[in-house]
C-alpha cells in the first residue's frame, strides 16, 4: 500500500514539475541559509548557561582592569556573600614554545590568559587529564584541541611551555598539569593556554563574583561598591554589573540574526506551504472520489503526507550540498578565526533538526485537507475556490515584504559599509599593478628576531624592484587622534608608515620625505588639510595636545571613511616599526614564482610549525579587508535570493492560476472580454498586494536603517528607495505578464472541448 501512495505521490509530484521544483529550491534556500547563521551565532555568541548565570555579577576595574593586589584584597575581605570568585585576564594570541618529551623545542601561535581555580569549572570546561586547579605558579592548563595539535596522540601531562618574559619576575618555562575540553571559542573568555594568576603579574585582570543563592543582588552590588572603591580615587578600582548585562548588546545582534535566518526560512516555506494547498484544491476531485471508492481518513492522509514528505527529503538533501558548497567558499576566502571551529557535521545537524521542524509543520498542514474532505460539499468548495485567492494574496505579499525588507536592507548595508570602510586598497594602483605587488607581514617573533637576515636574502632577488613598510596593512589605522577646533572635535585615523609610502602606492603627495625616525612630523590628507585651513592652521597641527609638525598633504590612502559625521580624513606618521612589507616586482617577473621564492626564505629562519603570510596585494581572501568586502556581498546575495524566492513563488502562483482557470477565461472570450480585461483580471492582484506591501515595508524598514546608521549619508537618500520599487515591479511585470500574455491567446473552443 505504501508502494501505492510513493507511486502516486511521484506522479502528481511529475505533473506539476515546475511548481515542485521551484518549491524545493526555495525551501532548500530557506533551510540553509537558516542554518548558517544559526551555526554562526551559536559558536561566537555567548554562553548564558553557564554556572550561577543569573547569580554572577562583573567586577572589573574602571580604567585598566584589576591588578593582582586588587583580587587578593577582596580575597583578603572574606565577603560572606560570595560563592566563588572566578579571575581571569583578557586573551592574547602570540607566539609561544612547545618542549616535547625529549626537549625538542617548537614554537607555535596560540591565545592564552591568566585565570585563577575558579576559572575553568565557573566557565564549565572539564578536566581531561592531569590537574586543572591552577594552584602552582609554574604549571600551566592547556585545551584538548591544542594538545592534540602540537603533541598529536602523546600525552602532554609533564611536558613543557616556554613564554617569552616580558617583565623581570615572569617565569618563562612552564609545566602542563592539565587538560581541559568544553565549548572553547565561543566566548572572548576561552584560550588554548591557562597560566596561574601568580605567573605573571602584567596584566590586568577581570572578575565575577558567583553570589550565594538567596542574597539580594542589588544590594549586593551597592556593598560591592562601598566596600572596593578606593578611598581619594573613585573611579579607578570598580566597575560593576551583572553578568548578564555584560551581553546585552550581543543579545540583540544575535535576536537581529535570528529574525534574518528565520525570515528568509520562513519565505522558502510560505512558498512550500502554498503550493501544498493550491495542489490540494486543484485535487479535490481526485480526493473526493476516493473518499467515495472506500478510502479513509488514514489513506487520503498518507496520500498527501507522502507527497509532503518527498518533497520535504529531496530539499534537506539539497540543503546538504549546498552547504557543503558554502562551506568550501568560506574556508577558502574567510580568515581562519571565522571558519576553524566549524565542522560540517554540526551543519548537518542543525538542518536535520530543521528539517524535522518543517516536517512537523507540513504534517500539521496535511491534516486539514484531510479534515475539509470529510465534510465537504459542492457549496463548501465553491466557498474554498473564492477564498484560496485570498489565501495566495496573503502569502505572496509576506513573501513580497520579506523580500523588500532584505533587498533594501541589503542595499542600505553594502553602502553603509561602503561609506564606514571605504575601498581598503590604494585606489591609486592598477589591476596590473596589484598583481606585481607581494604583501609580507612580520607575525612572529622568531620571524621578527631573524628579519635582518630575512630581508637581506629578499633584496638579492632581481625580480624585487622596491619595497615599503607600514605598522599595518593598507586600508587599516593605527589608531584615531582627536582634532579640536572652537567649535567641535573630530577623530583622524593615524597610520604609521614609512615615509617612501606614497611614492611606492602612486599616491599624489605634495611636500617632502622625511627620514623615518622624524619626531613630530606627519602628513595630513587632503580631506584633513581642507578643514585646518578653514580653521586658519598653517604649517603647524595639535592632534591629543602634542603639536606636530606637517610636512606635506597627501590626497588619501584609500577612499576615506566616515568624512560625514565625526570623522574626517587621516594622517600619517612616519616610523620604523615594521610589520607590514610590500616588494615590488618588475615587470618581466612571475607574481607566483616570487611568492614561493619569499616563502622558501622565509622558511630558512622559520620553522613550519609557524604560519606564513605572504600573498599578493590583489589576494584578499582570508584577510581582514576581504572578509568585511565579503560580508557586503553576502547581505546583497541574501537580498537577490529572497528576490529570487518570491519572483519564483510569483511564477508559481500565477502558472496554477491560469490553469485551474482556463475554463473561465474561454467563457469570458466567448461572452466579449478583450484582452486587456483578462491581462487585468489576472494582474490586479499581483499589483494591488506589491502597492499595499510596499507602502507597508518602506516607513517601517527607512526608521530601521536611519536608527541603525543614522551617523550615515545612505540611510537619508531617496534614490536606492526609488531603484528598488521600480526594479521589483519591472520584474514581477515581466514574470506576470508571459503567463498573461499565453492565456489571453489561448482558443477558447479548444479548451472547452477539453472540459
Amino acid at each position: 500500500m505504501l508502494l501505492h501512495y510513493l507511486k502516486v505521490a511521484l506522479r502528481n509530484l511529475w505533473k506539476y514539475k515546475a511548481h515542485s521544483i521551484i518549491s524545493v529550491l526555495c525551501l532548500a534556500v530557506g533551510i540553509t541559509f537558516y542554518t548558517a547563521i544559526s551555526l554562526f551565532l551559536g559558536r561566537f555568541g555567548v554562553s548564558r548557561d553557564l554556572p550561577g548565570g543569573d547569580r554572577r555579577v562583573e567586577v572589573t576595574g574602571m580604567k585598566y582592569g584589576l591588578s593582582l593586589e586588587n583580587i587578593d584584597y577582596i580575597h583578603s575581605l572574606h565577603i560572606e556573600e560570595i560563592d566563588s570568585l572566578i579571575v581571569g585576564s583578557p586573551v592574547f594570541k602570540g607566539e609561544i614554545g612547545c618542549i616535547d618529551g625529549n626537549q625538542r623545542e617548537l614554537p607555535y601561535i596560540a591565545s592564552y590568559m591568566l585565570a585563577n581555580n575558579h576559572f575553568l569549572k565557573g566557565y564549565g570546561l572539564e578536566v581531561v587529564a592531569g590537574d586543572a586547579s591552577l594552584q602552582k605558579k609554574d604549571e600551566v592548563v592547556i585545551s584538548e584541541k591544542f594538545a592534540q595539535r602540537v603533541f598529536g596522540g602523546e600525552n602532554p601531562i609533564g611536558m613543557s611551555i616556554r613564554l617569552p618574559k616580558l617583565m623581570k619576575d615572569d617565569l618563562e618555562i612552564y609545566r602542563i598539569a592539565g587538560v581541559v575540553s568544553g565549548i572553547e571559542f565561543n566566548d572572548y573568555r576561552f584560550a588554548e593556554i591557562y597560566f596561574p594568576l601568580s605567573s605573571s603579574s602584567r596584566f590586568a585582570l577581570s572578575a565575577e563574583a558567583i553570589v550565594k543563592p538567596g542574597v539580594d543582588m542589588q544590594a549586593f552590588k551597592q556593598r560591592m561598591r562601598e566596600i572596593l572603591l578606593e578611598p581619594g580615587n573613585p573611579d579607578s578600582f570598580v566597575y560593576i554589573q551583572d553578568f548578564a548585562s555584560r551581553y546585552q548588546e550581543f543579545f540583540w545582534i544575535e535576536l537581529i540574526g535570528l529574525c534574518i535566518g528565520s525570515l528568509i526560512l520562513l519565505s522558502g516555506l510560505v512558498n512550500f506551504l502554498k503550493f501544498l494547498i493550491q495542489m490540494f484544491y486543484n485535487r479535490q476531485r481526485e480526493l473526493a472520489i476516493r473518499k467515495c471508492v472506500g478510502s479513509g481518513v488514514g489513506g487520503l492522509f498518507t496520500l498527501l503526507f507522502t507527497e509532503c514528505f518527498c518533497m520535504m527529503t529531496v530539499a534537506l538533501l539539497i540543503s546538504m550540498c549546498l552547504s557543503e558548497i558554502c562551506y568550501v567558499f568560506a574556508c577558502q576566502y574567510l580568515l581562519d578565526e571565522v571558519t576553524g571551529f566549524f565542522q560540517l557535521t554540526d551543519v548537518y545537524w542543525i538542518q536535520f533538526k530543521t528539517y524535522l521542524v518543517v516536517l512537523l509543520v507540513c504534517l500539521v498542514i496535511c491534516l486539514y485537507p484531510v479534515w475539509r474532505i470529510r465534510r465537504t460539499s459542492v457549496i463548501r468548495m465553491v466557498m474554498v475556490a473564492t477564498r484560496r485567492h485570498v489565501f495566495r494574496n496573503v502569502m505572496i505579499g509576506v513573501q513580497m515584504a520579506i523580500s523588500l525588507f532584505f533587498v533594501g536592507g541589503a542595499i542600505i548595508t553594502a553602502m553603509a559599509v561602503h561609506e564606514t570602510f571605504g575601498d581598503t586598497s590604494t585606489i591609486y594602483l592598477t589591476e596590473e599593478e596589484e598583481e606585481r605587488i607581494i604583501m609580507l607581514k612580520v607575525n612572529t617573533a622568531r620571524m621578527d628576531k631573524n628579519w635582518d637576515a630575512i630581508l637581506g636574502d629578499v633584496q638579492q632577488m632581481p625580480e624585487i624592484e622596491s619595497y615599503t613598510y607600514s605598522m599595518l596593512e593598507i586600508g587599516e589605522s593605527f589608531g584615531f587622534s582627536q582634532y579640536t577646533n572652537e567649535e567641535r572635535s573630530w577623530y583622524i585615523r593615524e597610520v604609521l608608515a614609512s615615509p617612501d609610502y606614497f611614492s611606492f602606492f602612486n599616491v599624489p603627495m605634495q611636500g617632502k620625505e622625511v627620514d623615518a625616525n622624524a619626531e613630530n612630523m606627519v602628513y595630513v590628507s587632503r580631506a584633513f588639510y581642507n578643514q585646518l585651513q578653514k580653521d586658519g592652521v598653517d604649517g603647524i597641527v595639535k592632534l591629543d595636545g602634542y603639536e606636530y609638525q606637517i610636512a606635506g598633504v597627501y590626497e588619501s590612502l584609500h577612499k576615506e571613511p566616515g568624512l560625514v559625521g565625526q570623522y574626517i580624513g587621516s594622517v600619517v606618521r612616519p616610523t620604523l616599526t615594521d610589520t607590514y612589507y610590500y616588494f615590488r616586482l618588475t615587470p618581466q617577473a612571475d607574481a607566483k614564482v616570487c611568492v614561493k621564492k619569499l616563502e622558501t626564505i622565509c622558511r630558512k629562519y622559520v620553522p613550519e610549525t609557524l604560519p606564513l603570510e605572504i600573498r599578493l596585494m590583489s589576494d584578499r581572501t582570508k584577510t581582514t579587508a576581504g572578509t568585511v568586502e565579503l560580508i557586503s556581498y553576502v547581505f546583497l546575495l541574501l537580498g537577490f535570493i529572497s528576490l529570487l524566492v518570491v519572483i519564483l513563488s510569483i511564477y508559481s502562483a500565477i502558472s496554477m492560476d491560469t490553469v485551474s482557470r482556463q475554463k473561465e477565461v474561454a467563457i469570458r472570450k466567448i461572452n466579449g472580454a478583450t484582452p486587456k480585461v483578462i491581462a487585468w483580471l489576472f494582474g490586479r492582484s499581483y499589483l494591488l498586494t506589491y502597492l499595499l506591501v510596499f507602502a507597508i515595508v518602506l516607513p517601517i524598514g527607512r526608521l530601521a536603517a536611519i536608527s541603525l546608521y543614522q551617523d550615515l549619508d545612505a540611510p537619508y537618500r531617496w534614490d536606492w528607495v526609488v531603484g528598488i520599487f521600480i526594479g521589483i515591479a519591472l520584474l514581477i511585470f515581466a514574470v506576470t505578464a508571459y503567463k498573461i500574455y499565453r492565456i489571453m491567446h489561448l482558443n477558447p473552443a479548444t479548451i472547452i472541448k477539453k472540459e
